[in-house]
């Protein structure tokens, strides 16, 4: 009938979101695991010394799903360090 057809598709539609949720959430945890062995396998400041060509990492878009913020570049053009 009607009404089960229509139980049937929000069930479905509610596992979608589920699922949807479970992915993000799962990418979000293992970024955090990578960034972790990132950070203690490069330990140490960087120092950038004046004429050292630099990119800037913009992070304002890291941690959204929309898939419109996806092709963005993240990196600026390359720039040059003028002092410390």
């Amino acid at each position: 009938t009607v009404s089960e057809v229509n139980v049937h598709m929000a069930y479905v539609d509610q596992q979608r979101l589920d699922g949807a949720s479970h992915i993000a959430a799962h990418a979000t945890k293992r970024k955090s695991v990578f960034d972790k062995k990132v950070l203690r396998s490069h330990a140490g400041e960087v120092i950038f010394e004046p004429g050292q060509l630099v990119q800037v990492y913009a992070n304002a878009t890291e941690m959204t799903m929309a898939s419109s913020k996806k092709l963005i570049p993240r990196w600026s053009a390359p720039r040059r360090v003028v002092s410390r």
